[in-house]
């Protein structure tokens, strides 16, 4: 990954602020199966139709915007997400200053079917996909290729997932609650809204101080 603090919690506004009369893109991730865009759209500002080539999965970080699909309108709040099927003609308006995250994967055989277990086409929560289950730790993956993983995890009060590496960067998005993570020597207490990379190699380790929700998203490989 590129472009985004490591070794320290931000938010996205820090990564991608939205200025008066402007749109600004910052890319996180790429490779010639995928890319990771943030963008943010001054209030008014718009990205022109685009036809998608694969799925595309946009979610909204910061304000709010109308995404214009075919002939539908569909609002987005600060988190809630859309999937965006193949061939999928949109638009998008910020109807206020927004910041939202793209991710576009591009249709290759070994992959037909890339996001999965959420629904398409129409705006969700993301923090609404998985539940927190009393003393247990839940996950859902809703992508799973050799380049990116993306995976929902839901963690009840207590719970931990023990301190490991990954072969790829992995950021930690927190959907809801609070997240104790701890990456090599030095530990962190990340809160709703706020993110943090933790690199490939380092081992880490997390413990929910409070039930909280994340989207956790690896990837190996790439720029």
């Amino acid at each position: 990954m590129k472009n985004l603090p490591i070794h320290d919690i931000f938010t996205f506004e820090d990564v991608a602020n939205p200025l008066p009369d402007q749109i600004i893109s910052t890319e996180v991730f790429h490779n010639a199966a995928l890319d990771i865009t943030v963008f943010s759209l001054g209030a008014g500002e718009s990205i022109s139709t685009e036809l998608v080539g694969g799925q595309k999965l946009i979610y909204c970080l910061t304000g709010r915007l109308e995404l214009k699909l075919d002939r539908i309108e569909k609002q987005l709040r600060a988190g809630q997400a859309v999937i965006l099927p193949t061939q999928a003609r949109h638009a998008i308006i910020a109807e206020a200053n927004v910041s939202f995250q793209q991710i576009h994967l591009y249709k290759n055989e070994e992959d037909l079917y890339m996001i999965n277990k959420v629904p398409h086409n129409k705006v969700i929560d993301l923090a609404e996909q998985i539940d927190i289950v009393p003393n247990k730790k839940a996950s859902k993956a809703i992508v799973q290729r050799k380049d990116l993983t993306l995976t929902l995890f839901a963690l009840d009060q207590g719970q931990q997932i023990a301190m490991h590496t990954a072969t790829g960067d992995a950021l930690v998005q927190i959907l809801e609650g609070e997240a104790h993570i701890i990456i090599g020597e030095n530990s962190f207490i990340v809160k709703e809204g706020q993110a943090i990379v933790m690199p490939a190699e380092i081992p880490h380790a997390l413990e929910a101080t409070e039930a909280f929700k994340m989207l956790l998203t690896v990837v190996k490989g790439g720029e």
